[in-house]
């Protein structure tokens, strides 16, 4: 295993028996789910009993190979990187995400089965958790939240789809582009290695990619 992943143990702080209020979440968050979704308030306020609040330093883990995704995690602030390593120890940055994204590894989600990805912190992370158990049994009880979950997952199975032709068929150069028209401002957050890495270039590489395409 690489030396970054010893450095770090997965290290969550959960606030425990206090859920996040409504005044404290995010506007996204809220519309997702009022707006988007169409929960009513006291549906709204059920779901949102379900979640608790955990903070991950920068640097250290939500989730690692081989242990089992029991829960879903909203990103209400911060940013993290999803990746997997090969047998000789390199690492395959697969996603970057940022505020309002999901955190999880869909496979060992559903299966309940160990996982294969890592995902770390990249700044100090403020999530909001909810088990698996919980938010089967919240889909029973309103449909349109087992709708909108559905359509996630979807969602998430299509963008690693799109992740994977993006590596095969995309120039270094276009990848670049690409990334920087999704996330412009993404140099002041995630370091100039991790992005090499998502490109799959070196970062000596990078910097010169970098400094061409300015000066066009």
């Amino acid at each position: 295993m690489c030396p970054c992943h010893a450095e770090k143990p997965n290290f969550k702080v959960t606030i425990q028996n206090m859920q996040p209020y409504r005044s404290e979440l995010s506007p996204l968050f809220v519309d997702m789910f009022t707006k988007t979704v169409g929960l009513a308030d006291a549906e709204f306020d059920l779901l949102i009993s379900h979640f608790n609040r955990e903070y991950i330093p920068r640097k250290y883990f939500y989730l690692k190979a081989r242990q089992v995704c029991t829960h879903t995690a909203y990103l209400n602030k911060g940013s993290a990187r999803t990746f997997t390593v090969d047998d000789r120890g390199g690492e395959h940055i697969l996603f970057f995400a940022f505020e309002d994204w999901w955190l999880g590894d869909l496979e060992s989600y559903h299966t309940q089965k160990p996982g294969k990805l890592f995902i770390q912190a990249m700044e100090d992370c403020e999530l909001l958790c909810i088990l698996k158990t919980a938010l089967d049994k919240l889909e029973q009880q309103i449909p349109k939240l087992k709708e909108w979950h559905a359509a996630k997952q979807t969602k998430s199975h299509f963008a690693t789809l799109n992740r994977l032709a993006e590596v095969k068929s995309m120039s270094p150069e276009e990848r670049y582009l690409q990334l920087m028209k999704k996330y412009p401002h993404i140099f002041q957050r995630i370091p100039l290695q991790y992005i090499a890495s998502y490109l799959d270039i070196e970062p000596p590489s990078l910097s010169r990619l970098r400094k061409r395409l300015s000066g066009k």
